[in-house]
């Protein structure tokens, strides 16, 4: 707790002028703790007052701190409208990583105040009101300016986009020990030093094959994107399977993608020697209409025994279905966006949206697959309980086809590595990575996805490829 308040003031006092009116809101907890260790730091450059919102500290380390502060800090219920509207900068030191369920209506009226307020709030590790493990945030939740982390980011820090809490998140170092997470990371440094490098002596086969299977009659772009993801990454290989009535559409548009056009009575015929020869398999995008899917998923799931990547159609069919899971034959990542997340395990959006990494972790275990939860903060959940958020990406993915591309992305990658939980995290971060690079040319509001594998081939020759 001194660690804490300490460090957390030294970063303040870099960005407060002297003798600034400093209002804290502290809680009885150990967070209302490291609210008044800040407050002993801060008093001898500032005017500092302390609101006890939830009354006196109840923990032993938070009530030995209170008893360090002269009475004058603190201030009377009466004049703590007064104190906060007076305020230059508020602390928000209320509520921590204990705090779950709803702000209870007093508090609800402070926190409300300071937000119509729009004050300067720095927020000490979780801003009040928000739950530190799943993201969820009271409709009253405390919004900050900057909010430091304690140590390390938690999960309701990665999911910046979704809540939109905090207009900075900057995490203070406490140098304490920490044992192995449960989170996986991946930045660019990581990703390059997963994804190989072509050899000298390789040739088209030396990395295996990327089988496509997807597209109908209206919607043959969403397979033509699947080539674009794949060829981001520089499959070397790809096969791709679809209905012979949109072959000619999507085969002008890529030259040496080959591909296998098949019809109602060759679809398992033409499927059959592509899955047993395929490095990775993604199945689904662009497939509402697609004669046979069923039959197509079915025989995917038994017979193809490199990793399975399932999207929008494909999911849909696992509705009420989810027992065919248990038949495949090789790790199966499932890529929904939230909809089609909530219809499959048939619960309302709005209840996962504010619980997506409890959802998304429970499916996973209980289904033994990956589930790639797609959205502002893609999340990817994993059978032995790892998790990735993901931080990078911007709105210039907010349109049709960008989970096209990255079920394309993730199959490349999947063909140059077999570590599917570090193909799955760079998938993922690189889909989002790209369009961050992409804004520097193009706008958010038109972006086009089809340059993408021009992007990343500026990427790839920074990195030596």
């Amino acid at each position: 707790m001194e660690n804490a308040g300490k460090a957390f003031s030294i970063a303040l006092q870099v960005l407060m002028p002297k003798n600034q009116k400093v209002c804290i809101l502290a809680g009885h907890g150990n967070n209302g703790g490291d609210g008044l260790v800040i407050a002993r730091y801060l008093q001898a450059g500032h005017k500092v007052s302390i609101i006890l919102a939830d009354g006196r500290p109840q923990t032993k380390e938070a009530l030995h701190n209170y008893k360090k502060l002269d009475s004058s800090f603190f201030v009377e219920k009466k004049y703590w409208q007064q104190k906060i509207e007076e305020a230059d900068v508020i602390i928000d030191a209320v509520y921590g990583l204990g705090y779950h369920g709803t702000v209870r209506p007093e508090i609800a009226f402070l926190f409300d105040l300071v937000n119509h307020l729009n004050k300067t709030v720095y927020a000490v590790d979780i801003n009040s009101g928000c739950e530190a493990d799943t993201g969820h945030c009271d409709s009253h939740a405390l919004h900050s300016t900057i909010t430091y982390a304690l140590d390390c980011y938690k999960p309701f820090h990665l999911l910046r986009k979704e809540h939109q809490m905090f207009e900075e998140c900057i995490c203070l170092d406490l140098h304490l020990p920490h044992l192995p997470s449960k989170y996986l990371s991946i930045d660019e440094e990581k990703f390059f030093a997963h994804f190989p490098k072509k050899k000298e002596n390789a040739y088209k086969g030396t990395y295996g094959k990327t089988l496509l299977i997807g597209g109908c009659f209206g919607m043959a772009g969403a397979v033509s994107l699947n080539i674009i993801g794949a060829k981001t990454v520089g499959a070397p290989y790809i096969n791709c399977a679809l209905p012979d009535d949109i072959y000619n559409i999507v085969s002008t548009q890529h030259i040496t993608t080959v591909f296998h056009p098949f019809s109602h009575q060759t679809v398992l015929q033409v499927l059959e020697p592509l899955i047993e020869d395929a490095r990775v398999c993604a199945f689904g995008s662009g497939c509402a209409c697609m004669d046979r899917k069923n039959d197509i998923l079915d025989y995917i799931l038994q017979n193809c025994h490199a990793p399975i990547i399932l999207d929008a159609a494909a999911i849909r069919l696992l509705k009420h279905n989810t027992w065919v899971l248990r038949f495949a034959a090789a790790p199966v990542i499932l890529t929904p966006h939230l909809g089609e997340f909530a219809d499959l395990i048939n619960q309302p959006t709005a209840d996962i949206k504010d619980h997506k990494i409890e959802c998304a972790v429970k499916f996973a275990q209980a289904n033994k697959v990956i589930v790639v939860l797609k959205g502002p903060n893609t999340i990817a959940a994993f059978p032995n309980g790892e998790m990735y958020i993901n931080e990078t990406g911007n709105q210039a993915l907010a349109q049709a086809g960008a989970g096209d591309l990255l079920t394309g992305i993730l199959a490349g990658i999947l063909t140059f590595t077999t570590d599917v939980t570090a193909a799955v995290c760079m998938g993922i971060w690189l889909h989002g990575y790209l369009a961050d690079l992409g804004i520097e040319n193009h706008s958010r509001q038109g972006f086009p996805l089809e340059q993408y594998p021009e992007i990343m081939d500026r990427l790839f020759m920074k990195h030596g490829y």
